[in-house]
């Protein structure tokens, strides 16, 4: 499956349940939070999730401000890569974040990519 970004990932700390369905029971798997742009995030898991399936996520981050916060996201798993014993999953948001629905993401990413430019 090929895929392009539209959105510039940045580094975030945190931690995501994620929870799909499987055979038609509801699933969930712990993970750690790698990245997260506009439009995905990519998650490390000892758990692997087949691409194409619809996950909401529930991610608990350090914001910009230092601060713990929490945010719950629709989207689906776009690819799936084994490392060792460990899965890299990259996730497509339904729907791109935004400052209303999302502020301390976007603060966090905004902030983020400004000091990328220094």
């Amino acid at each position: 499956m090929s895929y392009s970004r539209k959105h510039r990932r940045v580094l975030i700390s945190g931690i995501a349940a994620l929870k799909f369905a499987v055979r038609h029971k509801t699933s969930s798997i712990q993970t750690a939070v790698a990245n997260i742009s506009l439009g995905g995030m990519g998650l490390y898991s000892y758990a692997s999730v087949k691409a194409g399936t619809n996950v909401s996520i529930n991610v608990n981050f350090i914001s910009a401000t230092g601060k713990l916060k929490t945010a719950s996201i629709e989207g689906s798993v776009i690819h799936t890569k084994k490392i060792e014993r460990t899965f890299f999953i990259g996730i497509q948001f339904r729907k791109e974040l935004n400052e209303k629905k999302y502020p301390s993401l976007c603060e966090h990413i905004q902030k983020s990519l400004a000091r990328e430019c220094r």
